[in-house]
């Protein structure tokens, strides 16, 4: 089923950490009630059920544009309070038991791709502080992303990126973001958002892990704390 989220759930959503990079997984009782079922949702707004329809209805959802998609969706009456965030590595089991199909590639093409393999997410390795230098780049299909705080110029806290070398490899060698960089959605990333952090910024850096039938092996960061205001500099057309 395909869903829009209430307007102090998406405002409770911003404020809790991201689950990858553009999504979160959720855990939530629907209002009055106690037991709680799984829930996917695309830039805290547009929620599907993540159980044995989740396949049909991704494609559903990303079969037309999504102000459409979300204009058509009928609202989830969720209990606010109750919104628990699942972190990727919990997700092992739900996104076995959804019999999605696996794309497997093989290691000569991840490496002409500059793809790699094994490692730690980004949430499982330590922490570093920026360099005030480097660039990071936050991919999405969605020109008003909310993780991005376009008026203070900051990522907001528990925000995923890659790096801007990993990026560049991705378009330069011609590469599928969304297997790339694991995502749980058929649409094509539209664009590309800078951040270059500073010095005082906190963030953990990994390898992209298998998910939702994607192979993964990008780079990927994570802003635990987001970023410092004005480090948002740049947002751009994917491959531009």
């Amino acid at each position: 089923m395909i869903h829009k989220a209430y307007f102090s759930d998406t405002t409770k959503l911003i404020n809790l950490p991201e689950t990858g990079m553009g999504y979160q997984v959720i855990d939530a009782a629907l209002y009055g009630r106690s037991i709680k079922k799984r829930y996917l949702v695309y830039n805290a707004e547009l929620i599907l059920d993540f159980d044995d329809s989740f396949a049909n209805s991704k494609k559903l959802a990303f079969s037309k544009s999504f102000s459409s998609v979300l204009n058509e969706a009928q609202f989830l009456p969720l209990e606010t309070s109750s919104i628990d965030i699942v972190k990727k590595s919990q997700l092992i089991d739900t996104v076995r038991n959804l019999s999605l199909q696996f794309k497997m590639m093989s290691e000569s093409t991840k490496k002409d791709k500059r793809r790699h393999s094994g490692g730690k997410g980004a949430t499982d390795s330590p922490k570093e502080n920026a360099n005030g230098s480097e660039i990071f780049v936050r991919l999405s299909a969605f020109e008003n992303d909310k993780r991005v705080d376009f008026e203070k110029k900051r990522l907001k806290d528990g925000t995923f990126t890659t790096t801007q070398i990993d990026y560049l490899h991705c378009v330069m060698y011609k590469d599928d973001p969304v297997d790339r960089y694991a995502l749980p959605n058929d649409d094509e990333i539209k664009w590309a958002f800078y951040v270059q952090p500073k010095s005082v910024d906190i963030l953990q850096r990994g390898i992209v892990q298998p998910a939702f039938g994607h192979e993964g092996g990008g780079i990927e960061a994570y802003f635990e704390k987001g970023t410092s205001e004005k480090t948002y500099f740049d947002k751009r057309v994917y491959e531009k």
